[in-house]
């Protein structure tokens, strides 16, 4: 039985350290950090949304996984009138994109390299690309007080097998 577990635990090891998509996913947020990239994209939130499933997910209270279809995250801590912060990654014809429901009852969706690319409003159905006040950083300071311990709780999470250089060829031209 002790030589079972052992070997259980020698494949998980080998798989989650070896095997270079899982690692990619896995160690996403720690690659997007140490990754050079312009000013206003945001590739750690980018990676830990897009990686939920694969990230280290703190057990915290008030928040609350979704894993039932697409990953989406709910921050009941910081609940408004009965709506609560959510956010979660998309997948279309185009590739990804974030959407984030803000307690002002709109959804702000986000393009791949995590810049706003506009506004829908479920009272209206409309589409908009109003301007947000304090601007679209300011909207991501708001994303980040909401569901920063995303990344806090990964950043720093080295993998043993270091695969930056591969990450970079990936997602340097995403975020550049």
């Amino acid at each position: 039985m002790k030589k079972l577990l052992i070997a259980i635990a020698s494949v998980v090891f080998v798989y989650t350290n070896f095997n270079p998509s899982y690692n990619l996913r896995k160690y996403s947020v720690y690659y997007a950090h140490n990754m050079p990239h312009k000013e206003g994209t945001h590739p750690e939130m980018a990676m830990a949304l897009e990686n939920i499933k694969a990230i280290y997910t703190p057990d915290k209270k008030g928040i609350k996984y979704d894993y039932d279809g697409l990953a989406k995250v709910y921050n009941e801590n910081n609940r408004v009138n009965g709506n609560i912060p959510a956010i979660s990654a998309t997948y279309d014809d185009n590739g990804v994109q974030y959407m984030y429901f803000r307690t002002d009852n709109k959804y702000y969706i986000w393009g791949d390299d995590f810049f706003l690319k506009g506004i829908y409003d479920p009272n209206t159905a409309n589409m908009a690309s109003e301007k947000i006040e304090g601007g679209q950083e300011a909207l991501y300071k708001e994303v980040y007080k909401n569901f920063g311990f995303l990344v806090e709780a990964n950043v720093n999470r080295k993998p043993l097998i270091n695969m930056q250089k591969r990450f970079n060829e990936k997602y340097y031209k995403r975020f550049n």
